[in-house]
């Protein structure tokens, strides 16, 4: 299920989701420091998730642009090399069929596209991580090379699970798009 957006709400729309993104992240910072070099760790994480991205430059049926929400899902694999820093292959799929227009001249229709990247993650403080890497978008009429930002506000919980608040930016040579949802991640392997 795809959905149209008015260019003039967009603003209001990225608004209400970073005002959402900081109360959480505000509301799970509200925690002692802890102190992670004593604590054993494991080193691998699974997460899977779910959400809806921004496709601001969707074409409608007479050429018009539109901005188009379309769910997305995902699943990620991260390891951890200590508890500040990771490397993360984050993999989702477009659930969803729309079109775009490449340099004002061609349209390519995209078909649930999956896209992975290879990200750098970073964890400045527990609960919060920041990421960015190269990816590529598949799709079987054309592929895009692209990077990819963003950043995860989690809630820890006991035995390795974490859910969160997840928010990505593609950037890509056609079609940047953004993606917001929910993840739920385990830790998993041996602590160390």
């Amino acid at each position: 299920m795809a959905y149209n957006l008015n260019l003039k709400n967009m603003k209001t729309i990225f608004l209400f989701f970073s005002f959402l993104l900081l109360s959480v992240s505000f509301t799970f910072g509200q925690h002692e420091p802890e102190t992670h070099d004593k604590h054993p760790m494991q080193h691998h994480r699974l997460a899977l998730f779910t959400g809806y991205g921004l496709i601001p430059g969707a074409i409608d049926e007479e050429g018009n642009d539109q901005v188009k929400i379309i769910p997305v899902a995902g699943l990620d694999y991260e390891y951890w090399f200590n508890h500040k820093i990771a490397i993360g292959l984050q993999s989702d799929i477009e659930l969803a069929t729309y079109t775009i227009e490449q340099d004002h001249q061609e349209y390519l229709e995209r078909n649930y596209a999956f896209v992975t990247s290879l990200v750098c993650m970073y964890e400045p403080i527990h609960g919060w991580a920041v990421f960015a890497g190269p990816g590529y978008e598949f799709e079987h009429e054309h592929n895009f090379a692209l990077f990819k930002i963003g950043t995860e506000v989690a809630k820890i919980f006991e035995g390795g699970w974490s859910a969160g608040i997840m928010l990505s930016y593609d950037i890509k040579e056609v079609n940047s798009s953004l993606a917001l949802g929910v993840s739920v991640g385990k830790r998993l392997g041996k602590f160390k």
